[in-house]
């Protein structure tokens, strides 16, 4: 991990010294994620310390979804101070919740990842049946499943496939699978459950990195979680976990919808893992094409006759065939 940039080190010592009362002086911050999002997380003593810029809108809204999730009962961060600098910029120092995400069990035992995976299910039904009090990012619509099919044609179809990007975009299908989420009921969701923002601490499972929630389907934040390409779970695996989730959840079930969202899902992270992988020369993304590419397919190739989605399924197996 690069070393902390020097003004988000400073202004996280600053702040720690505001919260314990202490005069200023030098504090041990182990970086934790430094990133393109303008964001920085570090760790010292007991708390993590969370700086960031104006390089991403939904960095601001990290504050104001940790309160009114917290006050909703939900298990986030506990927030211990916090800063604002202006500009979009700011910084906050919150509840440190360990070391071991989802993520962390990917080779552990199958019960142990099992519970691990209901605990989540447990942590994230509540959500789907919240009415936030403070402003979320703007909603799940046309446009921003339009960007998310955008971003896999041009960063994972035309870089790392050589493909057609326009011509992917230019098709109806896409559009038309777009319209057809857009037009559906929406509840709040995280926008990024991927196993490595579930914490699993004190024997429960925990939310992190929730700045981007906004109004969508909940099958996404599901499908973020049963087809992330970190874990890469196997097939009878991801069955069993969807059967639990409902079982949790009492959800119901919709297999168009799901898949959809799963196809959309996986555009989106696939995009990124070109993008990050290429432009920002971070190797470790472009390894996760494989295994997000079989997730992409496995969705598509489940899509059930009929769906709305089915022509959008049938043109990504075509186009991410071997």
């Amino acid at each position: 991990m690069a070393e902390l940039p020097r003004e988000a080190e400073q202004a996280l010592t600053r702040l720690l010294h505001l919260h314990s009362g202490e005069q200023p002086g030098d504090a041990a911050w182990e970086p934790v994620a430094a990133g393109a999002s303008g964001r920085c997380i570090a760790r010292c003593g007991s708390c993590l310390g969370i700086y960031w810029t104006a390089d991403r809108a939904d960095n601001n809204s990290f504050l104001p979804a940790a309160h009114g999730l917290a006050a909703h009962g939900m298990h986030v961060p506990e927030v211990l101070a916090e800063a604002d600098y202006g500009r979009g910029c700011g910084a906050c120092l919150v509840q440190d919740l360990g070391r071991q995400d989802l993520l962390s069990l990917k080779s552990a035992p199958a019960a142990e990842r099992t519970a691990a995976y209901e605990s989540a299910f447990r942590t994230l039904a509540p959500l789907y049946a919240l009415t936030p009090d403070w402003e979320l990012q703007p909603p799940f619509d046309t446009a921003l499943y339009r960007w998310e099919q955008g971003y896999f044609a041009e960063h994972l179809l035309g870089r790392h496939l050589g493909r057609d990007a326009a011509a992917f975009m230019a098709r109806p299908e896409p559009a038309a699978m777009a319209d057809w989420l857009a037009a559906l009921p929406r509840v709040p969701v995280h926008r990024d459950c991927q196993s490595q923002n579930i914490m699993l601490h004190g024997g429960h499972a925990w939310l992190i990195d929730f700045q981007g929630m906004r109004y969508g389907r909940w099958e996404y934040d599901l499908a973020s979680l049963l087809y992330d390409p970190y874990m890469d779970l196997a097939e009878a695996e991801r069955d069993r976990l969807l059967q639990r989730w409902l079982e949790i959840s009492g959800c119901r079930w919709d297999a168009p919808v799901f898949y959809a969202c799963a196809m959309q899902r996986l555009m989106q992270a696939l995009g990124a893992f070109g993008n990050i992988g290429y432009n920002q020369g971070k190797d470790w993304y472009l390894q996760m094409i494989e295994p997000g590419m079989r997730a992409l397919r496995h969705a598509a190739a489940h899509t059930p006759a009929g769906s709305p989605a089915r022509p959008v399924a049938q043109c990504l197996l075509e186009l991410t065939q071997c």
